[in-house]
């Protein structure tokens, strides 16, 4: 999940960031209120943490949660 000030280029400077490490996106679901949004993005295989690093360093991203279907 990816919480993020509701700016233009947000969800293509994520998708972005995945794509360059390999990571395909199987489903994404972006909803905004306002002037912020929230993107829950199901990625095929595990997201490392430079990849996490990387979304955190774009402008405009909030915050970043990991959430694992096998708990």
């Amino acid at each position: 999940a990816v919480g993020n000030k509701n700016v233009p280029n947000m969800v293509g400077q994520i998708s972005s960031v995945l794509a360059d490490a390999g990571l395909n996106i199987a489903n994404m679901i972006n909803r905004n209120k306002g002037d912020y949004a929230y993107n829950l993005i199901d990625i095929d295989g595990s997201v490392p943490d430079d990849v996490i690093s990387s979304i955190e360093k774009i402008d405009g991203v909030i915050f970043t949660r990991i959430i694992n279907g096998k708990n």
